[in-house]
């Protein structure tokens, strides 16, 4: 049983499981090798705060893909905590992504004025 409370960003939790479903992976399947790095890159990108709401829907698209078409059971739970904290605490990544504030106070979101440069040098 793991019990958290208000002081726990559950972003960051899905980014911690994702983070170790990850390190885990035999590599022999493509979507778990993969797709667990991808996901937590965008996990990573969304506590941040530098994720836009098409980077949660790929992530929700990317954690389906992986459950249906890994291999093994590792695979097949990895996007578990993500489809879960999706589930119940969808408002904390919205709040990541539109607001770039992390409600519990946990996650070092970069000021927007570091974020606006980075995004005019590429176009």
């Amino acid at each position: 049983m793991i019990v958290m409370d208000q002081g726990t960003c559950m972003v960051d939790v899905a980014k911690f499981f994702m983070d170790f479903c990850r390190e885990e992976s035999c590599g022999k399947c493509v979507p778990c090798r993969v797709g667990t790095t991808q996901m937590h890159g965008l996990l990573d990108r969304i506590t941040r705060g530098l994720a836009s709401r098409e980077d949660l829907a790929e992530l929700e698209d990317l954690a389906g893909m992986v459950r249906e078409t890994s291999l093994c059971g590792l695979g097949q739970g990895a996007p578990n905590p993500v489809f879960s904290t999706l589930r119940y605490f969808r408002d904390e990544y919205l709040a990541h992504i539109d607001d770039r504030v992390c409600p519990a106070g946990v996650c070092k979101i970069e000021p927007a004025e570091a974020v606006a440069p980075v995004a005019e040098a590429s176009r």
